[in-house]
């Protein structure tokens, strides 16, 4: 899997690098059809506190998923940020299983076709 990580308006953190890797490294194996992932940090102006955000673009074949979250820690943004893409490779890898064991297997000599 290739991994890019990117800060914008804040310095780089090795820490946080290390955190990242090892979570999409667990994603992988769980997912395996994750072929690349893009995680962008960002400190924002917020009065409210929260921001802090962390966005994760995941690139599986035939789709992209996208999961981002604002919190008052780049921690707990990449925690809610990961359950968000959990929850939304799940939900693709359930309905591509239904559609893959509803798809039946036609035997040409049962409409007719005879080989010669």
């Amino acid at each position: 899997m290739i991994v890019k990580i990117q800060y914008i308006q804040m310095p780089v953190s090795e820490s946080m690098n290390e955190r990242v890797n090892q979570k999409l490294d667990k994603l992988g194996e769980k997912f395996n059809s994750i072929v690349r992932a893009e995680v962008t940090f960002k400190q924002e102006n917020d009065p409210s506190g929260s921001g802090k955000s962390c966005g994760i673009e995941v690139g599986a074949p035939g789709t992209r998923l996208y999961g981002r979250s604002y919190s008052d820690s780049f921690e707990k943004s990449l925690n809610e940020s990961m359950k968000d893409l959990k929850r939304k490779l799940h939900k693709r890898k359930t309905a591509f299983e239904k559609r893959r064991t509803q798809a039946s297997y036609i035997n040409p000599l049962d409409i007719g076709i005879q080989y010669f």
